[in-house]
């Protein structure tokens, strides 16, 4: 028993690494890392990002005011503050051959937003959560242009779980997730030997 709980986790590890170099080597740029990627899509900032930002200036402009010292120079300092912090609170969908994460511009980490490898993934849905599945973290936004899908995997210690996002194209994000599966590729090369 816990030298299968050893072995997964070794693997879950190599899995990790892979897809790391492969964020790294893919950048930031939304052409490059789409090329690089097997799926690559910017995802704004979520709700809570967005109000902390919201009252963040709010009371940034307040405090100004109270001062006195409230004039166009501070609501533009404000402004630009208030929209770096958006900008780098950015996340990107990636699914790589190795696995897939929400990483976050600012931090370029993958392990900031949790990466499941694709070996570890059981079932991918878009819409709204099925009946039965566990709750999960949501990534980005609720935007015009962007759908729901729900990813349901093992994880690292074998317990059941589910990572849900809002990205542009989510039947595409689904169907890259699925068919990038270790499982799957070694089916549909065996059909075509036959």
């Amino acid at each position: 028993m816990a030298g299968k709980a050893a072995e997964r986790a070794v693997r879950w590890e190599r899995a990790r690494q892979r897809h790391e170099d492969a964020l790294r080597w893919a950048g930031w740029r939304p052409g490059r890392a789409r090329r690089r990627l097997r799926y690559a899509a910017l995802t704004p900032a979520g709700p809570l990002v967005r109000a902390a930002v919201t009252l963040g200036l709010a009371a940034y402009l307040a405090w100004s005011a109270v001062r006195g010292q409230i004039d166009g120079a501070a609501v533009l300092r404000g402004a630009l503050l208030a929209a770096a912090v958006l900008l780098l609170s950015t996340n990107r969908a990636s699914v790589s051959e190795a696995g897939l994460s929400f990483d976050v511009a600012g931090l370029r980490k993958v392990t900031s937003f949790g990466f499941v490898p694709l070996y570890a993934v059981t079932a991918a849905v878009t819409g709204p959560r099925p009946d039965g599945w566990p709750r999960g973290r949501w990534h980005g936004a609720r935007l015009p242009g962007r759908g729901r899908v729900h990813v349901r995997f093992e994880d690292s210690s074998g317990e059941d779980k589910v990572r849900s996002a809002w990205v542009r194209d989510p039947e595409g994000y689904a169907r890259t997730v699925l068919d990038g599966r270790p499982e799957k590729e070694k089916r549909s090369r065996g059909r075509r030997r036959r």
